[in-house]
């Protein structure tokens, strides 16, 4: 693809004769969608502990949502190593001065998980929960595997002070790359606990749940702790990962009866209690070895697709705004030539069907001319619902009163008006076509009116601040009334 081809053809006739701008927008009324936001919230109730347990009165921050089971295999790190490649190669055609050679070395680079020999395994959680103990305890005494293994230790998570955010930072990112976590606590789980644990999650990364110094509590607590992870974190953890150990148990106090009857008190320090950590971590290591670096490979490979596809939409927006620009001042142009009532203008600033169709090409999405109408439509219908036309008109009303010779000109307040819901709409179409994750050309999907109405929602409130609108009004004097702006 030549960089000729590349480039945005700024000088296509967008508006015709009078500009038929309000094609495809004249049946707003029959558009049945509903634009308000929708949220999907889960709840689940109060996890009812029983008893009266210093600790859990101390962990009353409870979590509230547990989280879907997750699962990578070879079929699905191929598909995302088969995406990548594509954007990578998308970048490299549309934007050739980028960093896609970087991204293609950080994608082999993250290949190179599939051939390791030996498994990471991270160890984290917060202060004084036995991680320390439980490193010496597995590299003093190693796991029974086939499989090599490397211990990797973390700093501790939830601290206090000025460097608590940089040690979580690090023991984060030391946990995504590792190929399993063992995660320390101590009791029941905190909100804080419970996220870190959802962000593991949601990244694919296996967990082992260690309930540790179980030495600490009584036989009853013990079972009422366990039962109260287990079901924290059902559906996210399984209960055969939830495990309890004591890896530095206290000395207690044993008194003994002599032969001249005398009690004879002495501390001991019962033996520590790892084994069901051990024959889990076995056990993980002789079926599930493989799946482990799939999953840390495709956590890598996600990285880069994510900073390729950020770099791609970058490339996209440099050459999708000018377009965007131009139109506006086009539309803007005509209103302010020809005034129209509020409905008309409504269609006007719902961007012509033919500025949807070009930025669906710089984004490889083929619309046809009914798509492009729809999309219109639907912008139409949102602005017409939020009364957009009437509170930007008002605004621009009084940002004009200030200067004379610009508030009596008879369309410049339509068309400002026009101008700033036009690139509304436009940046709207930018921010729904760059979340479509659509990569190579291919035919464009179905529109989805409900997420293209919440981003329409989303982009005007990002920008409906009085301060854009002055930028909107003094370009627009600049360009609908170049004498007045020279005279003011």
């Amino acid at each position: 693809m030549t960089g000729a081809s590349m480039t945005v053809r700024l000088q296509r006739p967008l508006l015709i004769g009078g500009i038929g701008l309000t094609l495809g927008l004249w049946g707003l009324d029959s558009v049945a969608h509903s634009f308000s936001a929708v949220g999907d919230w889960l709840t689940v109730g109060t996890i009812a502990a029983g008893g009266g347990y210093w600790w859990y009165s101390q962990r009353s921050d409870r979590p509230q949502v547990p989280l879907a089971k997750v699962d990578i295999n070879r079929a699905t790190l191929d598909r995302v190593l088969s995406q990548v490649e594509l954007v990578i190669g998308q970048l490299a055609g549309e934007s050739p001065n980028s960093e896609h050679e970087l991204f293609r070395q950080q994608l082999i680079q993250a290949q190179t998980n599939l051939t390791r020999p030996e498994r990471h395994i991270a160890i984290t959680g917060g202060q004084k929960v036995g991680k320390s103990s439980l490193m010496k305890l597995l590299t003093t005494a190693p796991v029974p595997s086939a499989t090599p293994l490397r211990y990797i230790d973390t700093p501790p998570l939830f601290t206090s002070g000025a460097q608590s955010d940089v040690a979580t930072t690090t023991a984060q990112q030391l946990a995504l790359n590792a190929d399993l976590v063992i995660f320390l606590t101590n009791g029941d789980l905190t909100a804080t606990e419970y996220n870190y644990l959802s962000t593991l999650h949601q990244a694919h990364q296996r967990v082992l749940l260690l309930f540790n110094q179980v030495d600490r509590y009584l036989p009853e607590e013990r079972s009422l702790i366990l039962h109260k992870l287990q079901s924290v974190v059902t559906g996210s953890i399984a209960s055969s990962d939830i495990l309890t150990t004591s890896t530095a148990p206290a000395s207690i106090k044993v008194r003994k009866i002599q032969a001249d009857g005398t009690a004879l008190e002495t501390l001991e320090i019962p033996p520590v209690e790892i084994d069901s950590l051990n024959r889990q971590l076995t056990n993980i290591l002789a079926t599930e070895a493989e799946k482990l670096v799939w999953a840390t490979t495709y956590r890598q490979v996600a990285l880069v697709q994510t900073a390729a596809k950020t770099a791609l939409n970058s490339a996209r927006r440099d050459r999708a705004l000018p377009l965007i620009d131009q139109n506006q001042w086009i539309v803007a142009a005509a209103a302010f030539a020809n005034p129209v009532p509020a409905l008309d203008l409504l269609a006007t600033a719902a961007v012509n069907a033919q500025m949807v169709i070009d930025l669906g090409a710089i984004y490889q999405q083929k619309f046809s001319l009914e798509q492009a109408q729809t999309a219109a439509g639907a912008m139409g219908s949102v602005m017409l619902k939020l009364g957009l036309v009437e509170v930007c008109t008002q605004t621009v009303s009084g940002l004009l009163k200030t200067n004379a010779v610009t508030y009596v000109a008879g369309g410049l307040v339509q068309g400002l008006s026009a101008a700033y819901l036009t690139r509304i709409a436009g940046l709207t179409l930018i921010e729904y076509l760059e979340a479509q994750d659509l990569v190579a050309p291919e035919p464009a999907r179905a529109w989805n009116l409900d997420s293209l109405g919440h981003t329409f929602q989303k982009v005007f409130q990002a920008n409906q601040r009085v301060a854009y609108l002055q930028t909107v009004v003094k370009q627009g004097i600049d360009r609908l009334l170049p004498n007045a702006a020279l005279n003011s």
